[in-house]
């Protein structure tokens, strides 16, 4: 059987993919687990994301190491001035990084990157942690426990199916199947969406082209 065509996202003769060669070398030969990505405060402050969301269109031409990526990005948030890095608990209480994480979901497979849950779940509902949107209660020595109203709840359903469709987009042709993946993270998440659920709805979308209509 034939292997299928790359749906890539940036075309192969994009200049961006040669710019990422030298980190992506090192992160193989070195077989390290952990990529640090170093965000500064500023960017933040602006909502910059290209420099990521460009590392993964630049990492859907390795596919032999995708695999190896996946849940490895740490992120490493700087203060302006100093590029001394922030505390974990400094950056994760405050609703400019839960936006910043949010708006990274303009990638939304981003999230399969990304080595933390939080900042998992803040890709998919920091824009309305910030907003108040979102019911928190203290579940003691356990992590807060998040409640959702029935239109969040749809709106961060639908985020959530748009990652893992990406993913199967990302992964296309590439000979590396992202399933056993994405069981996970809906597994992890508990929303009541399945794989089938999105496979077949990738599987139509192929089929029809619809797909091209969906690239940002």
């Amino acid at each position: 059987m034939a292997r299928e065509t790359p749906l890539y996202i940036a075309p192969p003769n994009d200049s961006l993919i040669k710019k990422y060669d030298d980190l992506f070398t090192s992160f193989e030969l070195e077989k390290k687990d952990t990529l640090i990505l170093e965000i500064p405060e500023d960017v933040v402050e602006k909502g910059g994301v290209s420099a990521i969301t460009d590392l993964l269109k630049a990492l859907q031409h390795k596919p032999h190491i995708i695999e190896r990526m996946l849940f490895s990005f740490k992120m490493n948030f700087v203060e302006k001035g100093t590029g001394l890095p922030f505390p974990e608990s400094y950056w994760k209480s405050k609703g400019e990084y839960y936006r910043w994480f949010q708006k990274l979901a303009q990638a939304p497979l981003a999230m399969f990157f990304l080595e933390d849950d939080d900042c998992r779940f803040f890709t998919l509902a920091g824009d309305l942690l910030a907003d108040g949107k979102l019911e928190v209660k203290d579940n003691g020595d356990t992590k807060p426990f998040v409640l959702f109203k029935d239109e969040t709840l749809q709106l961060v359903m639908e985020r959530l199916f748009d990652a893992c469709w990406w993913m199967l987009i990302f992964c296309y042709g590439s000979g590396f199947d992202p399933k056993i993946y994405i069981e996970a993270m809906l597994a992890d998440l508990d929303f009541p969406l399945t794989y089938e659920e999105v496979h077949e709805d990738f599987i139509k979308d192929l089929e029809s082209s619809q797909f091209l209509s969906k690239f940002h």
